[in-house]
């Protein structure tokens, strides 16, 4: 819902998107374990087929202790490839590095926590792109765990 709400606020104020990426705005609880999970499906939409997912973080306010990560995990096979970046300056406008998956057209998986207690909000940046750098096809990334 959080996601929906987002775009909808951006299309009233007049914001037209640059790029193809996802914007993907959440929150996690008090709780130091607090985890949100979300799985983000990349296609050939025309433009080629995916060669990969990048992915970043921001640390949105409330200015707190927490930073917030992102883990992202694809299964290739019998095998998994898994990243992990931090925002590790709160408040301010900046992401965190960029991690990139090569993992090709289909299902990414995301890990969203954070380092300790207190609610902290966060937003994310995904980009489905072909071995060119284009953009192609993401569907909506789908929230399977809020915590």
């Amino acid at each position: 819902m959080r996601i929906y709400s987002a775009f909808f606020l951006l299309a009233i104020s007049g914001f037209t998107p640059l790029t193809w990426a996802h914007d993907v705005i959440g929150s996690l609880k008090t709780s130091a374990s607090a985890t949100d999970y979300y799985k983000v499906t990349c296609y050939d939409d025309g433009s080629g087929a995916t060669e990969r997912l990048e992915v970043k973080i921001k640390d949105a306010a409330p200015v707190a202790p927490p930073l917030v990560s992102v883990l992202v995990s694809k299964q290739m096979g019998k095998n998994f490839i898994v990243k992990n970046t931090t925002d590790g300056s709160d408040g301010n406008a900046t992401y965190s590095p960029v991690i990139s998956i090569t993992g090709g057209n289909g299902d990414y998986f995301l890990g969203v926590n954070k380092s300790s207690q207190l609610a902290e909000n966060y937003q994310l940046q995904l980009h489905c792109l072909t071995r060119e750098g284009q953009h192609t096809g993401i569907q909506e990334p789908l929230l399977i765990q809020n915590q």
